[in-house]
């Protein structure tokens, strides 16, 4: 089995989608499959739709036996504000193309008419045009196409988020995949609830690498950054969607009260953040702001972690809360439907509103003044996150990929 990926970023971009995909790939390879990366050239988010920003060459390698092809983002201004009235007219398929967050990735199309493979998997949502680019390559070469969407859902009672991934022209999209694989039963029912037929779902989580999680240097902080206090660590993307800035201000709201606590955060970050941060810095006596890590460095952070706090309302699983929890650390989540359902499963952490850096700010000084329940919270949290260790996970979604291939080679 042959199965193409399809993927807005991919390594070395060190993402959760993209690490799981990479993990998913190479557990086809010891199957005895091929795997096929078609990715672009975006290494910044922002990379997606203006130049300037971080990207990768345009350029063709192997990593682990999976074949990496990279294409480039075309960022013609002219074409993109065209095509973007095209994305106006209430047809599905035009306005996947090219509405926004559309790009356009130069050769894809073509290079999808021509692969021999099997099987095509697209995802994640919104980026729609990508997905759609996919489709449209699987449906003309009669090839079946698989999605993991990874719809996010947002907070109770607010739209903001569910606008960007659930529109009908992604929900067509969806619809014409002939599975969708979910990261959670929370995702499976509310995609059941908005017209997609029961026998299309799976819920088929990815898996937590605990090689890339665990075995961390618990004094890392100490030893490379002489901090000897609590730390509440927020680890990966920095952005307002994934709640760093409440977080920033409910550390604030902490120094004011005279907490020792640090706040240490890791990874990259849209401009937003920087351009924020850059102002509220100077009230900030106890913040560590580190650049993209390496998966040793993601150990050593871990391991020197008091509490990790992950005030995101833009997930579809919640990794980090994993490899929290496989590290034996209590998280502080947003209040998000997927995050409540692990949470619930747990009890490793606490749940608070998006947003709102007061209630952070309490749920923060609770746990950090209160050891007896971090390691209650720490236990429950690291039972759960065996669950999706070890093989079992990338087992069940292989196991889902080779039944489409074999259902679509039945003589109709």
């Amino acid at each position: 089995m042959h199965v193409v990926f399809v993927i807005p970023r991919f390594y070395p971009y060190r993402g959760g989608y993209e690490n799981s995909i990479l993990a998913l790939a190479k557990y086809l390879i010891t199957r005895g499959h091929c795997a096929t990366a078609f990715t672009t050239t975006a290494d910044d988010l922002e990379a997606f739709w203006l130049p300037g920003f971080k990207t990768f060459p345009v350029e063709q390698f192997a990593i682990d036996g999976i074949v990496v092809r990279r294409f480039p983002i075309d960022y013609n201004t002219l074409r993109r504000r065209a095509t973007r009235l095209l994305g106006l007219v209430p047809y599905w398929r035009w306005k996947a193309q090219y509405w926004r967050p559309s790009f356009r990735v130069r050769g894809l199309d073509e290079a999808l008419r021509a692969v021999d493979a099997d099987l095509i998997h697209i995802g994640p949502l919104p980026y729609n045009s990508l997905m759609y680019a996919g489709l449209r390559g699987g449906e003309l070469r009669g090839i079946p196409v698989v999605t993991a969407p990874c719809a996010h859902l947002g907070e109770p009672g607010s739209d903001a988020v569910r606008q960007h991934y659930l529109q009908p022209h992604q929900m067509e999209l969806l619809r014409r995949c002939a599975k969708v694989l979910c990261m959670t039963t929370t995702e499976r029912d509310h995609l059941r609830r908005l017209g997609l037929p029961e026998q299309k779902l799976a819920v088929t989580p990815f898996g937590v690498d605990l090689q890339n999680a665990v075995g961390g240097d618990p004094q890392f902080l100490q030893k490379k950054h002489s901090i000897d206090a609590p730390v509440v660590l927020h680890l990966g993307m920095k952005a307002y969607e994934k709640g760093s800035e409440t977080l920033v201000e409910a550390m604030k709201l902490l120094w004011q009260r005279g907490s020792d606590a640090w706040l240490v955060m890791a990874g990259p970050s849209l401009s937003t953040f920087d351009t924020y941060i850059a102002s509220a810095a100077r009230d900030c006596p106890r913040l560590l702001n580190l650049p993209p890590f390496a998966d040793d460095e993601k150990r050593d952070l871990l391991a020197s972690a008091t509490i990790v706090a992950q005030p995101s309302r833009v997930e579809s699983l919640g990794l980090v809360l994993l490899e929290a929890w496989a590290n034996r650390k209590p998280v502080v989540a947003a209040d998000i439907a997927v995050s409540r359902e692990l949470m619930h499963s747990s009890r490793g952490g606490t749940n608070v509103p998006f947003g709102d850096a007061q209630r952070l700010a309490e749920a923060l000084e609770t746990l950090l003044g209160d050891p007896a329940a971090r390691d209650q919270m720490s236990a429950g949290g690291y039972q759960k996150a065996m669950e999706y260790q070890g093989d079992a996970p990338w087992r069940r979604i292989a196991a889902e990929l080779e039944r489409v291939v074999a259902a679509a080679a039945r003589p109709k």
